[in-house]
């Protein structure tokens, strides 16, 4: 079933580019009040209804904390946060610097911490909230040249669901996802892939949708994904079934 959305403050981090603009032109057309964190400046007009640009980098906890705290004195509440922002370096581990290594896991996966960190205290004290971690299955089968973002997206698998541990329990309306989007025609990945604004409104749709089985969960493209069950889990399901009805 789908919901209404207009006049939600969402939160896209990373908005400069790529997945991010996407994001951000998709939910002001519906109607959203938007604002965009990143480094750089954006194209995006800032006259445009309901935006608000703040330049931060989400690596910086101190520079997070007043992006979020302008926002709350402005808005005064904070619906939805997209944590996008990533960096993508192509180097081989062996000649990456452990400086260098250090720089991209701070914004891949400190980014997104630093930003739960900063927003869950506001959507715990209103009561509601929805975050959606964007992360990748760079980790299962990583490819040459990709230690760091496959160590990050795999990092921000577990980081999800220990953020959700931590939380959940605390707010009846409070929800802890990450959603993977796929391969996108971004600088990341030399701008070939589906076109961002495709996966943009499909994160309009999983809002809007509101429908996760669980409070904390994988969305993949425009829809929940579930693992699939091995031969051997299902038959120990039925096993237990026949059990427990027995007699």
């Amino acid at each position: 079933m789908m919901g209404m959305i207009a006049n939600k403050v969402v939160v896209v981090t990373g908005s400069g580019a790529g997945l991010g603009r996407a994001l951000v032109e998709a939910f002001l057309e519906q109607g959203c009040i938007v604002v965009g964190i990143g480094r750089h400046e954006t194209e995006i007009a800032q006259a445009a209804a309901g935006y608000r640009q703040i330049k931060a980098d989400v690596a910086d906890a101190r520079q997070v904390r007043a992006a979020f705290d302008e926002i709350r004195t402005v808005y005064g509440r904070v619906d939805v946060l997209f944590n996008n922002a990533a960096v993508y370096p192509r180097v081989s581990f062996l000649d990456e610097s452990a400086e260098a290594f250090a720089d991209a896991l701070a914004i891949n996966l400190g980014g997104v911490a630093n930003c739960c960190k900063a927003v869950l205290p506001l959507m715990i004290q209103q009561g509601w909230g929805r975050i959606y971690n964007v992360g990748s299955w760079a980790d299962v089968a990583p490819i040459g040249r990709s230690a760091v973002y496959s160590a990050s997206k795999g990092g921000l698998h577990a980081l999800t669901k220990a953020i959700a541990a931590d939380t959940l329990d605390i707010v009846a309306d409070l929800q802890i996802h990450e959603w993977i989007p796929g391969h996108m025609k971004t600088q990341m990945s030399d701008f070939t892939g589906m076109e961002p604004r495709t996966c943009a409104d499909w994160a309009v749709c999983i809002v809007r949708r509101d429908d996760a089985s669980a409070r904390s969960c994988i969305f993949e493209g425009d829809r929940e994904w579930r693992p699939l069950e091995s031969l051997r889990a299902r038959i120990k399901k039925r096993v237990l079934f026949w059990r427990s009805t027995a007699g």
